[in-house]
């Protein structure tokens, strides 16, 4: 594989590795350098985009803290995934002060892994990130189509924020830019909450024929109808299917650590359900999960819920023969 903008963890853990009967998390996504592998986990520790509070750059290294937390194991199933090669390969690097050359580099690790088969994991970061992750994807699938799945409190199709480009635009960035590969009638958005949103995004979406549920949508159905309508809509024609999450989509009792803090939120619960159950889908090629800011998290609430997200999307990927 072509050299990768890519520098070694921010964290490395090295503590619960001791008990040979059980797997822990971190201990099963130590990288040897064999690009022989089914999930790729990164970090891009990068938010100088947000259009709020900052901090999101810490994101990558607070989930990587919480994997000691966990094994790989579900005592549901009876079924581990430790055949499932994973592994954390650091963080894309960053310029700070130029977003453009930091988003090619996230645009070219995020392409090389797609182009040779990898499924990728993603921890932000701002949510800007969701745009040059979907352009690499989109330049490894020439002439093909994306379904897109995104849980968040907001739309994320701003015109700009106070004249400049912010965390809030990718979403109208990707629809208007790549109208061949990513298709309004595509995107399935779940999770827009009550008084966070604006008339004119939420009708741009409309007028994109962009599926919504909303989180009183959720509510009042159930999660199981999110899943199978982000599923019917993302898949249908489309080659393959991308998942992004801002953790602001969920209820702050589980996620207080973000710079949008909702208290009409989807249940993390709910959420990591979805998360494997869409995993499982042999068109899903992975998920991207930002805006954690570990400074206003509580007793790492957010790091962990966003860790148990990163680890059903590998377990869904790893337990494919069982139905969607």
């Amino acid at each position: 594989m072509t050299s990768l903008p890519l520098s070694p963890p921010g964290m490395v853990n090295n503590w619960l590795k001791g008990d040979k009967n059980e797997n822990r998390a971190h201990q099963w996504m130590e990288w040897d350098g064999s690009w022989d592998l089914d999930v790729a986990f990164y970090g891009i520790p990068f938010d100088a985009l947000s259009a709020v509070r900052t901090g999101s750059r810490h994101g990558p290294d607070a989930v990587r803290m919480q994997f000691a937390n966990f094994t790989v194991f579900s005592p549901t199933d009876m079924r581990s995934m430790d055949e499932l090669r994973v592994a954390d390969i650091g963080d894309v690097d960053v310029i700070v002060s130029d977003y453009k050359r930091t988003f090619e580099n996230v645009t070219n690790v995020a392409r090389h892994l797609i182009e040779s088969g990898i499924k990728i994991v993603s921890i932000g970061g701002d949510h800007s990130i969701a745009e040059p992750n979907v352009e690499g994807i989109l330049q490894a699938m020439p002439g093909k189509r994306l379904g897109f799945i995104h849980i968040d409190e907001h739309n994320d199709v701003r015109e700009g924020h106070l004249g400049g480009y912010c965390s809030g635009d990718w979403g109208r960035e990707l629809l208007n830019n790549y109208p061949d590969q990513m298709l309004g009638k595509n995107v399935c958005k779940i999770g827009m909450s009550e008084f966070t949103n604006n008339p004119k995004d939420s009708q741009y979406v409309q007028d994109m024929g962009a599926t919504v549920v909303t989180a009183v949508e959720v509510w009042e159905k159930g999660i199981r109808y999110a899943i199978d309508k982000a599923l019917e809509v993302a898949g249908d024609g489309t080659d393959a299917i991308y998942i992004s999450i801002d953790v602001d989509g969920m209820d702050q009792s589980s996620a207080p650590g973000t710079p949008a803090p909702n208290p009409f939120g989807i249940d993390a619960r709910d959420v990591a359900m979805a998360v494997r159950q869409w995993a499982r889908h042999p068109k899903t090629i992975g998920v991207e999960i930002a805006e954690l800011v570990p400074a206003y998290d509580h007793d790492n609430m957010t790091a962990n819920v966003t860790a148990i997200l990163a680890l059903n999307f590998c377990y869904g990927v790893a337990t494919r023969d069982m139905a969607v």
